[in-house]
């Protein structure tokens, strides 16, 4: 049996109320029970021009049904991650994980102002202020390493940070 557009859109007139109140019942909206029906003829339609369909008043229905559970199951993930208690305000308040634009400017200049303090410093000073902060090696890793007494580690240490100090402040360390 070969439907026709004709076949298929008047199939669907006969039909509309009862297959819009069956999903009404299935999805307890009237809108989106008729949003469905809609998209179930449009479906139906396209299904029929393009194969043969044997049972269209079935394959209607089939595909209503389809649909209307397809709905209930997106409703159902977009409800776990919903939260319509929740204003435009309170969620304007939640704090961003990734930095604003001025927050990036400003970490720019820090680790200029770091990097130019750093400078500052001789090469042997830099190297041990790095290892013992940045790497985390103890002093006497850092003294075995380099040749130096652990106090001599130390000294250079508390100096660097002292040089640091001096030229940035205690707002960047």
């Amino acid at each position: 049996m070969d439907h026709s557009s004709a076949c298929v859109s008047d199939l669907f007139l006969d039909h509309r109320e009862t297959l819009v109140h069956t999903l009404f019942r299935m999805v307890g909206c009237r809108q989106t029970a008729e949003d469905l029906a809609q998209e179930a003829y449009v479906r139906v339609m396209g299904a029929a021009e393009s194969q043969h369909v044997t049972y269209l008043k079935a394959f209607l229905y089939q595909t209503a049904r389809n649909l209307a559970l397809d709905h209930l199951r997106k409703a159902k993930v977009r409800s776990r991650t919903d939260c319509p208690d929740v204003d435009a305000e309170t969620v304007a308040e939640i704090p961003a994980s990734a930095p604003t634009p001025e927050q990036h400017a400003a970490t720019q200049q820090d680790v200029e102002r770091l990097f130019e303090a750093l400078a500052g410093l001789s090469e042997r000073r830099r190297q041990i202020l790095i290892l013992h902060k940045l790497h985390h090696w103890p002093y006497e890793r850092i003294a075995s390493h380099i040749g130096l007494s652990r106090s001599a580690v130390e000294k250079n240490v508390h100096a660097a940070l002292a040089h640091l100090v001096s030229v940035l402040g205690n707002d960047i360390l």
